[in-house]
């Protein structure tokens, strides 16, 4: 990072739940600058490299775009200014977001198309219904077409039906056609596309290819007119995944239709890009640009790492469907998808609805399982409550939920603690009585455990009777799908079988460990204890606990796309690791919403660290492991959770902490994790005194200079704080603070890179 740009991302305040922007400009050499550092460190990208050489275009000028890590506001201008909440300030409003949209993600759209000719290409009846297939021509002299599918209820003389358009013809066929709706689809899908030949039809236009599959669903709209059986105020449209973004596009474009219902959309539909990617466990900007390129413009990959320069979100996609209806499902376990992300905005959308007097036209609903989860049926429930078929009330439980304000009341949150002020620690005495006023911060910041009973006698589990298990990576799968207190599926066989590069896992790679299912801590949670195949009983190997991140659809399972989990890394270097979902996250998503009801004082991560100390209890009972040879291994949360843990518990040896400095505001607000940072305007210690609080066991402590989540300049002035205890204690090798020149992400190199280091200081 060059000292301008260190300069600017002091300037762009990025510790803000608002949107700030700069009043610099970045020059055209820093943009080049930009995309060399790009075209170095990221993937390439043949699609996109094509187009930047062929239209020389540059990264945007960052400074000249707010910041924002939290969700754009769908009430206030580009500009800063505030939106009027009245219909007419959220349509000026609107057209900026659409244009925004087009010019970051869609690409620009050709004018309305008309209709050359239909052609009938079959015309069946059945029993209680009809059904065509038509071929519709449209567009410059009529060269473009697509295939449509109808099936339509037989009713009395005039009856009108609403419409359910999916992108398939086969459509949802007789499920629809017994609730009284006509079943409908179209040829936009990758299994037939027909706005394939959109790019050469309309060559001075570049909507990439789900804007294509959207806008030309504004065809099959026109054709849906001149059938006299269609109620065109009730026509809902419907995709699932890459095709539950095109549905949702269609909906933003098209103001005829009167729902959309997405399901499992992942980013670029109804995930937002900002808590999705590396840091939020799913599919990113970097991953999406890079194996689909061509589902969004190639100039969205210029901001991979850079979500909070991006106008436009998830958020602002669904808000521009209001007051029309918008459902967004997803299964639990979705690797693509992300519930708590999904539940982020919806809630922010909800402002445009609320314009309206509509917020009951936005709904949500999850079901169970991995990609590919649909409950029809309950969808359909929805069209009829909003279509006015039935006199029902959709209703919504949020399972992430945080109500900060509740929490205030239950808690009592008068300001119990006053922090000493930090001074800095001239000597060994000195650090020793700020180390104490760091702890009794630390344990008032986690607030007060609850009471507990010992940990049950034995830590082994399994599903045949309690006997150990050992598995290869094959035999996981096999009849395991949940324990009691968590829910099935069981991500982790799950993962393991795929034998996926996509997940890390891949079968060669996969070969190498072994596992066995475990207990940890007072509530006995599933873990998982991976090893290296053919690891005799009593070796006593090192090991490593795995602690991810905000990854809330797989929980530890999650990896960034195409790369080696770190589990098969660590056990390929010779380490067993242990390895478990923290608390709300993957398996255990259902302790999420009533932890504060049921715990006000505590805090989730009060739990996580409870968790991390139980695990190594855990460890003491495996003769496989060196229960006195422990490491502790984070990436985002987890990195953070490292470093309390290891604060708290002398039996972590080593710590590795990746990207793990979350802003204490963000932990205290949008990620719930500890709410009573949220009395401070003074932190009442730093994380250069929490990270000191491992001295003088090793750490290694990595944060990526280009993290949108981190002011670089002011953690590497605080990190001064820990070298200088380690320097008090004479062991100042033993912490190592990294900077690459990389955004916010666990890249290849820099996991290779923390285990090197780790086979370096283990004993």
């Amino acid at each position: 990072m060059t000292a301008s740009m260190k300069k600017k991302s002091v300037l762009c305040l990025l510790f803000v739940t608002g949107c700030l922007c700069t009043s610099f400009a970045m020059s055209e050499k820093q943009r080049v600058d930009y995309l060399d550092w790009m075209q170095k460190n990221l993937p390439a990208v043949e699609y996109f490299d094509n187009w930047q050489k062929q239209t020389g275009e540059l990264p945007p000028d960052f400074d000249k775009l707010p910041s924002c890590n939290s969700l754009p506001d769908p009430l206030t201008f580009l500009n800063g200014k505030p939106v009027p909440a009245t219909a007419e300030g959220w349509a000026e409003r609107r057209e900026e977001i659409l244009n925004l949209y087009k010019k970051y993600e869609l690409g620009e759209i050709p004018p309305k198309a008309s209709i050359s000719r239909v052609e009938v290409l079959e015309e069946t009846k059945g029993e209680g219904f009809w059904s065509r297939n038509v071929k519709i021509w449209y567009g410059p002299q009529g060269k473009a077409s697509v295939r449509v599918s109808i099936s339509v209820p037989v009713g009395n003389p005039g009856e009108k039906f609403p419409v359910l358009l999916g992108t398939s013809l086969g459509g949802w066929g007789n499920m629809l056609l017994r609730r009284g709706y006509v079943s409908a689809g179209y040829a936009a899908s990758d299994f037939m596309d027909d706005a394939a030949q959109l790019k050469d039809i309309y060559p001075d236009y570049d909507f990439s290819s789900l804007t294509r599959r959207a806008w030309m669903a504004s065809v099959v709209l026109d054709y849906f007119e001149t059938v006299p059986e269609i109620d065109m105020d009730k026509v809902a449209v419907f995709g699932y995944s890459r095709d539950g973004k095109m549905a949702a596009i269609a909906a933003a474009l098209d103001e005829r239709f009167a729902a959309v219902i997405a399901g499992s959309t992942g980013v670029g539909g109804y995930v937002p890009w900002r808590y999705s990617g590396e840091r939020g466990g799913g599919e990113g900007i970097e991953s999406t640009t890079r194996m689909f390129p061509e589902w969004f413009i190639p100039r969205m990959r210029f901001f991979s790492g850079r979500e909070d320069k991006l106008p436009v979100d998830a958020n602002l996609l669904a808000a521009l469907v209001a007051p029309r209806a918008v459902l967004m499902e997803w299964g639990l376990s979705d690797q693509v998808a992300n519930g708590w992300a999904q539940e982020q905005a919806a809630e922010s959308a909800r402002k445009v609805f609320r314009i309206f007097g509509a917020e009951e036209k936005l709904g949500l609903i999850h079901v169970p399982g991995f990609h590919g989860s649909n409950d029809q049926e309950a969808c359909v429930d929805f069209l009829d409550i909003q279509f006015g078929r039935t006199d029902a009330k959709w209703a919504y439980q949020p399972i992430f939920g945080f109500d900060q304000a509740k929490w205030k009341l239950t808690a009592g949150q008068t300001k119990k603690f006053a922090p000493v002020p930090s001074k800095p620690a001239r000597n060994i005495k000195a650090w020793e009585e700020r180390k104490a006023e760091v702890i009794s911060a630390i344990s008032y910041i986690l607030g007060p455990r609850p009471s507990t009973m010992p940990a049950a006698s034995s830590s082994r589990f399994s599903f045949f009777g309690g006997s150990r298990i050992n598995p290869g990576p094959t035999e996981i799968a096999k009849g395991q799908t949940g324990n009691p207190g968590q829910l099935a599926p069981d991500v982790p066989s799950w993962v393991i079988s795929n034998k996926s590069n996509s997940y890390g896992w891949n079968a060669e790679d996969g070969s190498v460990a072994s596992s066995r299912r475990i207990r940890i801590g007072v509530d006995n949670t599933q873990a998982d204890l991976f090893y290296p195949v053919g690891t005799a009983d009593d070796a006593k190997l090192p090991v490593v606990i795995w602690l991810h991140g905000f990854h809330y659809p797989l929980g530890y399972m999650w990896v960034y796309r195409q790369d080696m989990h770190p589990i098969l890394e660590l056990v390929k270097a010779g380490y067993a690791v242990l390895a478990y979902d923290q608390s709300g996250h993957g398996m255990r998503y259902n302790e999420y919403a009533p932890f504060y009801d049921r715990y006000p004082s505590w805090s989730r991560l009060g739990r996580m660290v409870e968790d991390l100390s139980g695990a190594i209890d855990a460890l003491a009972k495996e003769n496989i492991v060196d229960a006195e040879n422990v490491s502790v291994f984070g990436f985002t949360m987890g990195g953070t959770l490292a470093l309390y843990g290891a604060a708290l518990d002398s039996r972590v040896k080593n710590v590795v902490s990746i990207c793990g400095l979350t802003d204490e505001n963000e932990l205290a607000g949008i990620y719930a994790m500890a709410p009573r940072f949220g009395q401070f305007k003074e932190k009442p210690y730093t994380y250069g005194e929490l990270a000191a609080l491992t001295a003088p066991r090793p750490l290694l402590l990595i944060q990526n200079a280009r993290d949108r989540e981190v002011n670089i300049e002011k953690v590497s002035a605080d990190m001064e704080k820990t070298a200088a205890v380690y320097s008090l204690l004479g062991v100042s090798e033993n912490f190592n603070f990294v900077t690459p020149d990389d955004y916010g992400r666990l890249s290849a190199s820099v996991q290779t890179q923390a285990v090197e280091w780790l086979k370096n200081h283990t004993k």
